[in-house]
């Protein structure tokens, strides 16, 4: 076990990191009236439930996901009814996402399973606790997102990039960017 405090964190957060896709499993897997979601469609089902009509260029930026890999999702979820996609009146190269019926039923569905496990993973922590907690990790994901962006500006610096710009790491995982926070309600 790490004795560095950094090393220590790093690793708790990890953990936690794991134990919430563990919960957002159950949440997909668990649903009622045969709504069953795969990882990141919950996200995108509370995204289009607050900001209907989205454009999926703009999902794709709140989830921090590849524009190939938002389509493959997105057409996984026209496939089972859960979303209309159209193109744009204005402007055909932008693709406008809404939720059907069936999607908007999935969409309070999720929100509620969502509310219930993140109520019972923060619950060990009183609301002031929450706060502060909230604050730091922002300030880490800022400090983080500033590494980022300086490594993909600098000249020669190829690291794990794939051909798209995108660490590997962005291809499997629906992060929360720090600019979606005010579109969902499962954070």
């Amino acid at each position: 076990m790490p004795t560095n405090t950094t090393d220590q964190l790093y690793y708790a957060l990890s953990r936690l990191s794991r134990l919430i896709h563990r919960m957002e499993h159950r949440i997909a897997h668990g649903g009622k009236e045969g709504h069953k979601f795969h990882r990141g469609q919950s996200r995108v089902l509370s995204i289009l439930a607050q900001t209907n009509d989205a454009s999926q260029r703009d999902i794709a930026e709140i989830l921090d996901v590849r524009p190939s890999s938002m389509t493959e999702m997105l057409l996984r979820m026209e496939q089972s009814g859960l979303i209309s996609r159209r193109q744009d009146e204005n402007d055909q190269r932008i693709m406008r996402i809404s939720l059907t019926e069936s999607g908007k039923q999935a969409a309070a569905q999720s929100t509620a399973s969502t509310h219930d496990v993140t109520a019972a993973l923060f619950k060990s922590l009183a609301a002031e606790e929450q706060s502060q907690l909230l604050a730091l990790i922002d300030r880490v994901n800022a400090s983080l997102e500033t590494m980022e962006n300086t490594e993909d500006h600098h000249p020669g610096h190829h690291g794990s990039h794939d051909h798209h710009g995108h660490h590997g790491h962005h291809d499997h995982h629906c992060h929360h960017h720090s600019h979606g926070r005010g579109h969902h309600s499962d954070d």
